[in-house]
């Protein structure tokens, strides 16, 4: 019965993005997810205005890059749903049948399940959480209604920082934004990475240029905050493991699998 959920829920999502980039967005300049980030960037900056912003979550770069859409987040999507946690229909996300959550909210909510399990912390005990690579501000609006009350800083590009602000505008509380800002890199946080700050890069940090790897991992690793990394070991390419084998050596990693069972990533924990 899952295996044909699936199946037409993939005929769904396939159907969805095809009619609204014909439609909706048809008068957005046409890229792919190989375009030059500083295009991608101004992309995603225009969704957050008129009248693009009232659907952009059906738009095809974005549920390319930042909206999780495989049916193995669905168990957690449930788990939320049960928890009393609705997502608001700000953008008009695609929800499975009989689901009142997105795949992708359910998605990162099992990251903060796995964090919490593994290190028996609770958000509540966190101070200021550090979002390197936010998407649209899903994972800013979850912490929030799960019972995270700290200060958000949120390190991201300009463009996707305006989606972000707007789709934050229309779910969250006056108090919620007043606790959140934005940076372009980890430097130019204030004050600098800290002992109850927990430091979140979920695929975003290995999906950089290596360079900024690098420094980025070499300034963590001299920190003692708290982590909530997942990293892909290969990323065109590229091999990862080899940045973040070394480090975070009182972390605790657990490899993340696919549905086939195929080991594709691994967590980082602390």
């Amino acid at each position: 019965m899952i295996i044909l959920i699936d199946y037409l829920y993939r005929i769904l999502v396939k159907v969805a993005k095809i009619c609204y980039l014909k439609l909706f967005f048809r008068n957005l300049p046409k890229i792919n997810t190989w375009t030059e980030w500083t295009e991608i960037d101004n992309y995603f900056g225009v969704l957050s205005t008129d009248p693009y912003f009232k659907r952009f979550r059906r738009n095809r770069i974005l549920m390319d890059t930042m909206d999780y859409q495989r049916f193995d987040a669905r168990k957690s999507s449930i788990n939320l749903k049960n928890s009393g946690i609705l997502e608001p229909k700000v953008g008009r996300p695609i929800k499975p049948f009989l689901l009142r959550n997105s795949l992708n909210s359910g998605h990162q909510y099992r990251h903060l399940l796995a964090w919490m399990s593994t290190t028996s912390l609770n958000l509540n005990s966190i101070e200021r959480i550090v979002e390197f690579g936010g998407g649209y501000g899903c994972m800013r609006w979850l912490v929030s209604q799960v019972g995270f009350n700290g200060t958000y800083s949120i390190v991201d590009n300009s463009g996707i920082q305006k989606l972000q602000l707007r789709y934050l505008k229309e779910v969250g509380t006056y108090s919620q934004l007043e606790k959140t800002n934005w940076v372009n890199t980890i430097e130019d946080l204030n004050p600098n990475l800290e002992k109850n700050d927990l430091f979140i890069a979920l695929w975003s940090l290995s999906e950089t240029p290596t360079e900024f790897i690098k420094n980025a991992l070499s300034k963590l690793d001299k920190s003692n905050c708290h982590l909530l990394i997942a990293f892909q070991h290969d990323f065109h390419g590229r091999k990862n493991t080899e940045f973040f084998e070394d480090i975070f050596k009182s972390a605790t990693r657990s490899e993340i699998k696919d549905v086939a069972g195929k080991i594709h990533s691994t967590y980082i924990f602390r």
